[in-house]
């Protein structure tokens, strides 16, 4: 009762003020109602599903994944290519034993319910041919070597002679040099990583042994390597999590300061993650990264509060009512304004039209904006934490302490207004050319061969690097379509465009290009069979009687299974698959041109149909990469537009619109550099982190400013009233700062999954540069612009967020 006396001789009558005073005369009632909407939400925490649909990751509105979709639904495929190699290290594959090997394990691969059976391919495969010549003049298409393995040694020199004879299979199925086997297969687009990676990494533990070594790579495994690292991901967020608990005692040396933060941050946690369940969002150990800086963004801004709260506990001499009143008129607004610029930054990512980008977005956003209960909840929590009179005496002991830190602080802002203020400039305009230019190298999509998602010493990167270092083939695929009226295939215009297309490409990319497969392959060897072998027929005939002929021979004397992979069976489409040894950003972009180029002088259609650009692998990435290139552009302009409007509402002023965004530029700039530095890609992945980012250092300025309107009338100018602010609220924001970048900064050095290191890099940069900048540049620039939103009218109290871990000395003016 004496508590609720207190507040109601308030003098204060705004309807705002009568809100906080009703919710602190009934905190139990408004403590309940949250923590009860805080267990109905949570319950949707055992719904988190953790997989990522392929189709999820990719634009699916681009004419690309549109024309992948429509295609893959007739030939199998869609970019979950994975590539099994069989290598010997002593020898070669021609024996019983490694080839009695490699065929168990292409008919354990094709027998998977995972995978599309008709694009499992290997020199064990029914679906591999060879054209034999038989007595009478007949030729025959049989399988290369199925369902038997070679038994005899002349067996085994007829399938040496004709594998190495055929330009189709010399180099891709098999090694140039016979020490390795390639098998091919295609996942089902719905099939989860984890599953797919358990299938494949069963094939390399049981094939394995001291002669044979077994190497696999493509996207399913990529990702299954991803989701394998998720325990130790959530083990490394532990020890962060430890880390930045022990910071908060540190900080407030108490046992109150540093429960209240972390409890208020569980309830938000548990709000976020059962709203991820509810909405039945997929939640990839990617997206953890995001997950833990909503987390240290939770718990900066409760730090905050907490100790503004000592401060109004200690100046109205215990009485926790009054400083729990006084607290949330104070901290609300500004809570919520800071809030909202971080929820602007998620929200921008619905501009990506991607699946999981618009997942982010949605979940991201609303579990930040549960973050704007801080206000609320913080001071209530305060109320109700044991020690609470201990601990704001100690609050108030450390305030009369002028020490090292605050002395630095005040030191450093001091040069940058005053006779640093020209070097200052200087170093400032420096660093901001020397960022342009190296971001100006920022790439978009991966700029590695490989994935830049996993270490270079990875066992995924070797496994891919060795793949393409020993055969022709790859899982980066890259596909042209043709589609006509029935029986259109016949057309001997689509075969020869076919090859010309795929001899163009390698004449244009001999670096990247490896080889291709069409039913062209056995066309020209049927055609050359015919000719007794001679490999000067080893081509397609030129007359079109001959070439119909040819094919229709085929046709006829091919399983279906065969040709599946090449045409459909109304012989209205058909595909050639061509391979390359990357989709690094480089080789996307030349790809792409080299195949348009091609166009510039052959015609897009025929009499009865049309050549149709792109699919495979290469094609989703090209895809991505132009989404990406157009998204980022978008999503970047649009956080610092929001940015800028939401800073202008807050203090009524353009001017200080412009002097909390701009410097946010300069951050970005900066961690931009370090991303092209590290060779780090703008991707599905790293793109939503660098969205996010730009709004997480504008809390810091925010703070300093809000300290200068306040002390503005009480001081004796401009460079009293910046070194007072800077002096009162340096530290807050030092320690804040701490609180998030040295818990990140640990996934550096204990990470084995490279991205989420780098990331730890990157937001540390980001956050480091703006606390730096508060301390700074913003000082420097309040002296040198002198803006009316500090000087010209008094803030009221309640819009004043005042950070209140700093120690102030004894004489520095309260409030």
């Amino acid at each position: 009762m004496e508590w609720n006396r207190a507040i109601d001789n308030e003098h204060t009558h705004s309807r705002f003020d009568r809100v906080c005073r009703l919710m602190v005369r009934y905190r139990p009632l408004v403590l309940a109602t949250i923590l009860i909407i805080t267990a109905v939400l949570g319950c949707g925490i055992v719904r988190i599903r953790g997989e990522v649909l392929l189709y999820e990751l990719f634009p699916i509105g681009h004419p690309y994944l549109q024309i992948i979709a429509r295609f893959g639904n007739i030939f199998g495929g869609g970019g979950s290519g994975a590539v099994v190699a069989v290598n010997v290290k002593q020898g070669d594959i021609f024996n019983k034993d490694t080839l009695v090997k490699i065929q168990r394990i292409t008919e354990e691969v094709s027998m998977w319910d995972e995978v599309y059976r008709v694009l499992t391919v290997s020199i064990a495969s029914p679906s591999i041919k060879v054209v034999k010549a038989k007595g009478g003049g007949e030729i025959g298409i049989e399988p290369l070597m199925y369902p038997d393995v070679p038994g005899t040694p002349g067996e085994m020199e007829m399938l040496k002679k004709n594998l190495y004879s055929n330009p189709s299979y010399n180099g891709s199925l098999v090694s140039k040099d016979g020490k390795g086997c390639l098998i091919v297969t295609e996942f089902k687009e719905d099939v989860p990583y984890e599953r797919s990676f358990a299938l494949l990494t069963k094939i390399v533990k049981e094939y394995s042994d001291g002669n044979t070594s077994i190497h696999v790579s493509g996207f399913p495994m990529l990702m299954g390597w991803v989701y394998s690292y998720k325990k130790q991901i959530e083990v490394v967020f532990a020890v962060s999590i430890l880390l930045m608990i022990l910071l908060l005692y540190c900080i407030f040396r108490n046992l109150a300061g540093m429960l209240t933060p972390m409890a208020f941050a569980c309830v938000v946690t548990v709000m976020g993650l059962g709203f991820i369940g509810w909405t039945g969002v997929n939640f990839s150990p990617l997206l953890y990264v995001l997950a833990f800086l909503v987390g240290a963004r939770i718990v900066s801004h409760s730090v905050q509060i907490t100790h503004r709260y000592f401060e109004e506990y200690e100046r109205a001499g215990g009485d926790k009512a009054q400083a729990c009143f006084q607290t949330m008129r104070t901290m609300i607004v500004p809570n919520i304004a800071a809030v909202a610029t971080e929820v602007a930054g998620f929200l921008t990512l619905l501009l990506a039209k991607i699946i999981l980008m618009m997942h982010v977005a949605i979940i991201m956003s609303f579990w930040m904006a549960c973050i704007s209960l801080c206000g609320i909840m913080t001071p209530i929590l305060c109320t109700y934490m044991p020690g609470i009179g201990k601990a704001s005496q100690k609050y108030a002991g450390q305030r009369a302490k002028d020490d090292l830190l605050g002395r630095i602080i005040v030191g450093v802002a001091r040069w940058c207004i005053g006779s640093g203020k020209t070097i200052a400039v200087a170093v400032l305009i420096i660093l901001i050319g020397l960022a342009a230019w190296q971001s100006s190298g920022l790439k978009i999509g991966d700029p590695t061969p490989g994935t830049s998602l996993l270490w270079p010493s990875h066992v995924f990167n070797r496994d891919t690097a060795a793949i393409n270092k020993t055969f022709n083939a790859s899982s980066e695929n890259f596909v042209l379509y043709y589609e006509g009226s029935k029986g259109s295939v016949y057309d001997p215009v689509v075969l020869t465009t076919f090859e010309k297309f795929a001899r163009h490409m390698e004449a244009q990319l001999p670096d990247i290009y490896k080889s291709s497969t069409s039913i062209i392959n056995t066309v020209k060897m049927v055609n050359e069979t015919f000719h007794d072998g001679d490999k000067m027929w080893h081509e397609l005939p030129r007359e079109k009687k001959l070439l119909e002929g040819l094919m229709g021979y085929v046709r006829q004397n091919t399983d279906t299974g065969t040709f599946a992979r090449f045409a459909d069976k109304g012989f209205e489409r058909a595909q050639i698959t061509l391979f390359f040894a990357d989709h690094t950003t480089e080789s996307l972009r030349r790809i792409k041109e080299a195949a348009y180029d091609f166009f510039k002088t052959h015609s897009w259609t025929t009499d009865k149909g049309r050549f149709i650009l792109a699919g495979g692998r290469v094609g989703m990435e090209i895809a991505v990469n132009e989404e990406m290139k157009r998204a980022h552009v978008l999503i970047d302009a649009a956080v610092f537009i929001a940015i800028f409007v939401l800073c202008v509402l807050s203090y009524f002023s353009f001017t200080a619109g412009l002097m909390l965004t701009l410097p946010l530029l300069l951050a970005n700039l900066v961690a931009f550099a370090y991303m092209a530095l590290a060779n780090i890609g703008l991707s599905v992945n790293t793109l939503p982190i660098a969205a996010i980012s730009v709004g997480v250092g504008v809390d810091f300025a925010i703070f300093l400013y809000s300290r200068c309107k306040n002390e503005f009338p009480k001081q004796n100018g401009w460079e009293s009233t910046v070194l007072e602010s800077v002096r009162t609220c340096g530290k807050a924001i030092v320690y804040t700062g701490l609180t998030t970048i040295l818990p990140i900064l640990t996934w550096y050095f204990i990470s084995d999954l490279k991205f989420q290191a780098q990331m730890g890099i990157f937001l540390a940069l980001i956050m480091g540069v703006n606390v730096i900048l508060a301390l700074t540049l913003h000082p420097l620039m309040i002296c040198m612009i002198r803006p009316r939103f500090i000087s010209g009218v008094k803030e009221p109290a309640r819009t004043n967020p005042e950070p209140a871990m700093l120690p102030e000395s004894e004489h520095a003016p309260k409030g």
